[in-house]
């Protein structure tokens, strides 16, 4: 039997509205961080808004202030998310190769590393979009101490995988160089192919990136690695 009441119950019940999610539903923070994500691989930080963060996560603007306070709260805490997720993918580049002999060991370690950040350059394209936004003090960039981070991580690693027994000041410009590199040619690799006149979404313009890392940086690897 339905109840006469049974409707007006349903009408007067609270719901929430379409794209405005409450303060307690579980994954806004999530796709807030999400969206962030997706908004500063396009705009450095400080042209994008959180308002255009707050319409690519399909929420109202205020939702930003609740979760993140502030625009450089959610930019750093972003940050923070990527470099936490990246570490451990980056240990596992160097599984194995201390039994391959050096060339074939540097080359496996230069094609993980393309194969992860061909697919994921998330972190290189924030890196190079605000590079060239940063004045006279690296934390105008809330975050950026995660790229000084991520260097210190990749010599960690190194050291503990690999032994190295090169002249430290040698260890610590291989690391400077490459990681910049990287940011140049894979975080910036739309504009960089597109100088080479290759697509940036090829394996042409993959290959080129492996056969420059290989020229350019195997003679440094072996050279810190056994210490000549």
């Amino acid at each position: 039997m339905k109840s006469s009441s049974g409707g007006s119950r349903s009408g007067n019940s609270k719901k929430k509205a379409k794209g405005r999610p409450s303060a307690h539903d579980g994954n806004v923070r999530e796709r807030i961080l999400e969206a962030a994500k997706e908004v500063f691989t396009v705009y450095p930080f400080k042209v994008a808004s959180t308002r255009m963060i707050a319409k690519q996560a399909g929420v109202e603007h205020p939702m930003i202030h609740y979760y993140f306070d502030s625009k450089e709260k959610l930019f750093y805490e972003m940050a923070e998310a990527i470099y936490n997720e990246t570490l451990p993918v980056q240990e596992s580049w160097y599984d194995g190769l201390e039994s391959m002999s050096l060339h074939d060991g540097f080359a496996l370690f230069i094609d993980r590393m393309l194969d992860y950040t061909m697919a994921k350059p998330d972190a290189l394209r924030i890196a190079a979009l605000n590079a060239v936004n940063i004045g006279n003090n690296i934390e105008e960039i809330p975050g950026y101490r995660f790229i000084l981070m991520s260097m210190a991580s990749m010599r960690r690693i190194m050291e503990e995988k690999l032994a190295l027994r090169g002249a430290n000041r040698e260890i610590e410009m291989f690391i400077y160089c490459f990681y910049s590199l990287m940011i140049a040619l894979i975080g910036s690799r739309s504009c960089q192919a597109q100088i080479l006149n290759m697509n940036p979404l090829d394996d042409q313009y993959r290959a080129w990136v492996r056969d420059a890392s290989m020229t350019l940086f195997y003679p440094w690897f072996k050279k810190i690695l056994i210490g000549q």
